[in-house]
Formats: structure tokens, C-alpha cells, sequence
């Protein structure tokens, strides 16, 4: 987490005899300060984004918040909004090494399709979306051939007719490790083709890509005393 502080001795060094203005106006300034700054961190963050990463989706654009500061904190935060539970799954293009578990490979897990702590990775055989993310659908018709779904979810993807269900289902076939091919979720065609849309490998590590804190701290060193001056010429016009 990027997190910007400014103490007592900070806003006297700042302040000196440029201003006189009462403490609680100088300490609001310092704490406006603060939050305006963490604006522009977010926004270089995801200016970021956008330049390493292939086709982030807005999912993933928007996930930084800012925790502003306040007159008796004076600090404001920058960093992932929570996730439902654990590390969040940006967190590895931060400080590189693995990943968690996403929810669908929990699915695969559970039912004894995909080997206990083993991951799923997309191949250039899948359908992808706009952001090159394997496609919701597609996915959702593997998790329902492989009846990988939970038991609600696998009952509301299927069709009544079994006669439709089966023209329209594509096949899916798992092949595990020390199988005859590469390990993963094989989809069959009509025409005879056979290709892997998801490769199982026992783990998956990412570089470093993201420069998070680096970024933040050229941000505060760059913005920082411009946003402070601002903020105390606002206090005290407003004192006066």
C-alpha cells in the first residue's frame, strides 16, 4: 500500500513565515494536500495500467481506491480495493511469484477434474473476450460438460430438451497428468478438430510488471509541495 504522511514538524518546515493562518486551517490544507496528491497517484497508476498490461478490462482499471486523508490522520492511502477474501489478484504484478486460486479452478478442483492445487491457464485455442480473458460463455460450457458448476449453477445451464442439449453442448475432454497429451480440457469439433482451450500446470508465477510504488513515490516527490502551497493560499483566503 502507498501511503503518504506529513508529521507537525513537515508543516512547520512547509509553512514557515510565508503564512499566517491558524493550526486547524494549516492542518486542513496539509490533509487536502494529501488526498489531491493520492488523485494523482491513482491516475498515473492507471495511466500505468494501461501501458502494461494487454487490454485491461474496467474491472481491472478500477481497482485502486484512495483512503483520503483526514485533519487528525494526515495521511491518505492508495491501494487495491479488498477482495472478497485474500490477496488480491493484482497484488502478483506488484511484487511478483504466484497467484491464488480463482473460482472456477476451485470448481475443477472439487469435482476431481483438475489435480488439487493445480492451475488453469487459457491457450490460444480458447475463445478469448475484448481483453483477451477466456469468454464467460465458453467457460461456462466447460464447467457444465465437466458438471463442474455448483449444483444451482449446472442445473440453470442446461437446456430441458436432451435433444437440443446435445446439439447445441460442445464436447469437452480431460486429459490429467501422464496422459497421452499435454494435460488440460480438450474441446472435440464436428469436423474431426481436437485442441486443449485450457492447459493444467502445477503452478504459475508472474514477474514483476507493475511498478506501484515507484510510480507513487516519483508522484509525491513531484506533486507534493505544489499541492501544499495550493491548499494553504485556499486556507487562508477562506480565513479571511
Amino acid at each position: 500500500m502507498a501511503a503518504f504522511k506529513l508529521n507537525d514538524a513537515d508543516i512547520t518546515a512547509a509553512v514557515g513565515q510565508a503564512f499566517v493562518v491558524v493550526e486547524k486551517q494549516v492542518r486542513f490544507a496539509a490533509s487536502l494536500a494529501l488526498t489531491r496528491t493520492a488523485g494523482v497517484v491513482r491516475d498515473e497508476l492507471n495511466r500505468e495500467m494501461r501501458s502494461i498490461f494487454d487490454r485491461p478490462n474496467p474491472y481491472t482499471l478500477n481497482s485502486l481506491r484512495i483512503v483520503p486523508s483526514t485533519k487528525q490522520t494526515l495521511e491518505a492511502k492508495v491501494w487495491f480495493k479488498d477482495p472478497p477474501s485474500g490477496l488480491h489478484y493484482l497484488e502478483p504484478q506488484v511484487y511478483g511469484g504466484g497467484r491464488q486460486v480463482k473460482r472456477f479452478e476451485k470448481n475443477l478442483h472439487r469435482v476431481g477434474q483438475m489435480p488439487a492445487g493445480w492451475f488453469a491457464i487459457p491457450t490460444s485455442a480458447a475463445r478469448t473476450d475484448a481483453y483477451g480473458n477466456i469468454s464467460v460463455g465458453q467457460l461456462n460450457q466447460i464447467l457444465s460438460a465437466l458438471r463442474a458448476f455448483p449444483e444451482v449453477g449446472y442445473l440453470a445451464n442446461r437446456t430441458r430438451d436432451p435433444r437440443r442439449a446435445k446439439r447445441n453442448q460442445p464436447e469437452f475432454v480431460v486429459i490429467g497428468p501422464g496422459g497421452s497429451r499435454p494435460p488440460g480440457v480438450y474441446q472435440r469439433w464436428p469436423n474431426g478438430g481436437f485442441a486443449r482451450v485450457l492447459a493444467f500446470v502445477p503452478s504459475v508465477s508472474y514477474r514483476k510488471r507493475f511498478d506501484f510504488f515507484g510510480i507513487a513515490q516519483r508522484v509525491v516527490a513531484r506533486e507534493m509541495a505544489g499541492q501544499f502551497e495550493k491548499a494553504l493560499l485556499e486556507a487562508k483566503a477562506s480565513a479571511w
